[in-house]
């Protein structure tokens, strides 16, 4: 199958008079164009949304705390708290990984 499309041809004058004979309808899909506020960007009353940031920030908060025990001089414990890292971060990005499937509505 073979779609050809029309192209209209509007002379110069008639469409900076805004004289066109034909009028498409605008038709605006509100769910295509959301309302972008601050609630909507940062939903703190969601609890998904406030787990999401403590994560985030536990993760930062603890590559600071590395940083700073380093430049202390204090590697001994800046190796253990990569340690505990190293194994408490992937268990809780595959709980989190698994909470979302199953409140998505399952696997």
């Amino acid at each position: 199958m073979i779609f050809k499309r029309q192209t209209e041809i509007i002379p110069f004058g008639k469409f900076m008079a805004k004289k066109r004979t034909k009028e498409k309808p605008s038709i605006v899909v509100p769910a295509l164009f959301p309302v972008i506020t601050q609630h909507h960007l940062f939903p703190v009353q969601d609890p998904d949304f406030v787990l999401l940031m403590a994560g985030v920030g536990a993760i930062t908060l603890s590559a600071f705390i590395e940083r700073g025990l380093v430049m202390m001089g204090m590697i001994d414990v800046a190796e253990k708290v990569t340690d505990c890292g190293r194994v408490v971060f992937p268990v809780i990005v595959y709980g989190a990984v698994l909470w979302l499937f199953f409140s998505l509505g399952g696997m």
